[in-house]
């Protein structure tokens, strides 16, 4: 990146997010060494002109950032903790280009849990996979009325899962305006544990446009982008902003998250970060073109340089490339972007005909939680495997 990376200025009067852009002087004035080994607290630079030097930094290898990245966030407590996600639905009015939930893919099966489905589901989480986080997602919508009564089912469903006894809940619904956020706050105290997750895809407008601008109500990228600060206006303080690597430059793409994170963090927001990866979707032979090594880099520079926040990471990815990721990571999800797709006893549905995407690794959540306790690594939001995942000696059996 030769240039400087500017978006137009947000209206501070009305807090609106302000994304800022890094100038090659400043990256080249930082001492990427010097940081590595005093952190980002003895640098006045801002953490995202510091992410876009040691992004460049070639002398200093993948291998030592993620070792700097997990001495940084393991002393955070929890040290991660999960959610398993939830596809109430895969109907869509967008016309994503990578996503198999766009409105004109008649391809896909649509599917619609029902209030009985939903809170079955949620038992199944509950009950037979130990979990006590859920992410709950569907697609976004045109008209007010779709819109508010979206929001509304979606609060409705958060309610049943908080007293149900699930300690967090995140959901993902699209870009939400002050009246839709009333329509679903009003189901949840401001102080719960509700995240809202609106991933901006890329903060590149013009590939926003080339893959987001065919039509339907995620055309609008400022208000995608202002979302978050109108949840913050409401009074709630969990967000979850994240990007889709492999949609444009990794460098701008970090750079401006971390910006993103850091206005959000400066508000007050207990902040959650997403880097998934394109994967291959019904229809679509998406693939990130972004390697492993890369992969890997971004995340531990996000994690180097925001601390306080936590890296989600999900089944999206491999479990050989969980295994080196996971300790970068504050949040781990595994799951199935299937609508509805939990079986007591068995794994999670992960059909190309109405899933938005394919995942690499379909074990059952509490399969893959257990094995992640069963290194020493504590998750909270699972309370422990089910019986038929437990060791025989923890089964009162002989071995």
């Amino acid at each position: 990146m030769n240039q400087e990376i500017n978006l137009p200025p947000a209206q501070i009067g009305t807090r609106y997010s302000t994304i800022e852009g890094v100038d090659d002087d400043d990256v080249r004035a930082i001492e990427t060494r010097v940081v590595l080994e005093q952190g980002v607290e003895g640098s006045s630079a801002p953490p995202e002109v510091i992410a876009c030097a040691l992004m460049r930094d070639g002398s200093i290898s993948t291998a030592e950032l993620m070792q700097a990245a997990k001495e940084r966030v393991v002393i955070r407590e929890p040290r991660l903790h999960t959610f398993v996600p939830l596809y109430t639905t895969n109907h869509c009015d967008s016309e994503c280009k990578m996503c198999a939930m766009r409105k004109s893919n008649d391809k896909l099966k649509r599917k619609f849990a029902t209030k009985l489905e939903i809170e079955e589901q949620l038992r199944i989480l509950y009950e037979s996979e130990g979990v006590r986080g859920v992410g709950l997602l569907t697609g976004e919508y045109e008209g007010t009325f779709s819109r508010l009564a979206n929001a509304f089912r979606v609060g409705w469903a958060t309610r049943t899962a908080l007293d149900m006894g699930f300690e967090r809940v995140y959901f993902n619904i699209g870009s939400m305006q002050p009246d839709e956020i009333q329509a679903l706050g009003e189901w949840i105290e401001p102080d719960e544990p509700v995240t809202m997750c609106v991933f901006q895809e890329t903060y590149d407008r013009q590939k926003y446009v080339r893959f987001m601008g065919g039509g339907g109500p995620k055309t609008d990228y400022d208000q995608r982008l202002r979302s978050f600060d109108h949840w913050i206006d409401a009074g709630f303080r969990y967000v979850n902003p994240g990007v889709l690597v492999g949609l444009s430059d990794e460098e701008t793409e970090l750079v401006r998250l971390v910006s993103h994170v850091s206005h959000l963090a400066r508000r007050g927001a207990i902040v959650d970060v997403s880097l998934p990866r394109l994967r291959p979707a019904q229809g679509l032979r998406n693939a990130s073109g972004v390697p492993d090594d890369k992969y890997l880099r971004m995340l531990a520079i996000v994690a180097f340089v925001c601390p306080d926040q936590r890296l989600v990471f999900t089944t999206r990815e491999s479990a050989e490339v969980q295994e080196r990721a996971i300790d970068l990571c504050g949040v781990f999800s595994p799951g199935s972007p299937d609508v509805a797709p939990y079986r007591r006893g068995g794994r999670a549905q992960n059909d190309e005909e109405t899933s938005q995407f394919l995942v690499a690794d379909l074990r059952r959540p509490s399969e893959i939680l257990s094995a992640l306790e069963a290194t020493g690594r504590e998750v909270a939001h699972f309370v422990g495997a089910p019986e038929e995942w437990a060791a025989p000696a923890e089964r009162g059996e002989v071995a």
